[in-house]
């Protein structure tokens, strides 16, 4: 009966130290690595909010690194502007010197050599980019090769392109001023040369009041379109509306020659206008695209929220562009042109600033927020050292006095089994 007892207390004492021993191991890893909760054993609904909010946190750093790459990207362009803004200043000091009755022509084309030289380094700065992306988000004009297409079938061919460009808004080219046509030729440096292609214009909606129909100026005047001419060739009465821009191909057109010739496109031979049937597939195979960049869009939350970046562009003098400071008369247009260039830069610069405003807005807010997760993180995970300490301490002295009741109980067995043996 009493070797029977003694093993079960023994059982009973090793079953107690060997739970205490495991609580002692638990508050050492704890101690040893700072964090409360790790296994679902621990806490599981603590270990569900902790996996949640580290999440939440990796996406919140995510996307404030964004924002501050969205800031730099500001901030570049800003000292972009600011270049122009000196050269532009210097560019009118320099007109304003080419305007001095004192001055020889040769001082003149001195003047000029440099300012023509300060034109070409403007055009290189608007060209530069950061990180792979346009500094300054320009319109981009692009030939559209389809093979032989109908003017419907090509304005809906761009409608589709857009569609599918979540950067750009793409449609036909409307070209709408000689500086457009300059940068066309710019861009696309002589592609439109042995090739007939559609532009977007058209009188299909009332004989000879041609309208551009594409892009922003499609939007215009309830949707209609904005016009730019009125009636047929000049020959014939036909004039531009309101002294738009029009680069008809000789004074008979449009003439609407072919019946129902609704649509613009640029003639294979010089690059000027032609009206044409919109339903034709006889000569155009392609149409000039334009592309307007979107705003650039930036995340600004761990849920994908966004806000929009206005898109940044400034006035520059094209190399087609015909100004100079050769004479007094050229110095003064000059002058005045780049005033007007560098009243736009200046606008320019202060919309960057408001750009970079809100970027530090919204870091700020998304730093705060990150500090605010980190804290709640916290006290979910790290251990509170002193309450852990005191309780493996506990634990020490438990399994110390486990184990001395152990070994006296032991004792107390043995000699009392040894009696029993020799009473019996």
């Amino acid at each position: 009966m009493i070797v029977s007892d003694a093993h079960n207390f023994a059982s009973s004492l090793s079953r107690d130290m060997d739970k205490i021993q495991r609580e002692k191991q638990m508050y050492i890893e704890k101690l040893s690595s700072g964090v409360k909760v790790e296994k679902s054993t621990d806490d599981a609904g603590a270990l569900s909010n902790k996996i949640k909010q580290a999440g939440e946190l990796k996406r919140l750093r995510g996307a404030t690194q964004g924002l501050q790459n969205a800031l730099s990207y500001t901030q570049v362009q800003t000292g972009a502007l600011n270049n122009v803004n000196r050269i532009y200043d210097r560019m009118s000091q320099l007109a304003s010197m080419a305007m001095d009755i004192s001055k020889t022509d040769g001082d003149r084309e001195n003047y000029n050599k440099e300012f023509q030289e300060l034109r070409e380094h403007v055009l290189q700065i608007d060209i530069e980019q950061f990180n792979d992306q346009d500094l300054f988000r320009n319109t981009k004009y692009t030939v559209i090769n389809t093979g032989q297409m109908t003017w419907v079938d090509a304005r809906a061919h761009a409608a589709a392109a857009s569609a599918g460009d979540p950067e750009n808004d793409h449609y036909m080219a409307t070209v709408t001023s000689s500086d457009e046509q300059d940068e066309i030729d710019r861009q696309l440096r002589g592609a439109t040369t042995g090739t007939a292609l559609w532009l977007g214009g058209s009188d299909q909606t009332n004989e000879g009041d041609w309208r551009w129909v594409e892009g922003p100026d499609g939007l215009e005047n309830g949707g209609i379109g904005r016009q730019f001419w009125q009636g047929s060739g000049t020959g014939s009465g036909g004039s531009a509306f309101n002294g738009a821009y029009e680069n008809w191909n000789d004074p008979n057109e449009p003439n609407n020659s072919g019946g129902n010739e609704d649509a613009l496109q640029i003639l294979a031979s010089d690059g000027k206008w032609n009206d044409l049937r919109d339903s034709t597939l006889s000569t155009p195979t392609g149409y000039i695209r334009e592309s307007d960049p979107k705003n650039l869009q930036v995340y600004d939350d761990a849920k994908s929220g966004f806000f929009e970046l206005a898109k940044i562009n400034f006035k520059r003098f094209l190399p087609s562009t015909k100004i100079d400071l050769t004479s007094m008369a050229s110095a003064k247009d000059a002058l005045a042109r780049v005033m007007v260039a560098q009243d736009d830069v200046i606008d320019k610069i202060a919309l960057t600033g408001s750009n970079e405003s809100r970027l530090n807005s919204e870091i700020n807010a998304l730093t705060q927020d990150a500090i605010n997760r980190e804290k709640s993180l916290s006290r979910i995970e790290d251990v509170d050292m002193a309450i852990t300490a005191s309780r493996l301490a506990r634990a020490e002295i438990r399994m110390q006095s486990t184990t001395a009741i152990f070994a006296q109980a032991n004792k107390l067995f043995n000699q009392r089994n040894y009696v029993e043996e020799l009473l019996s």
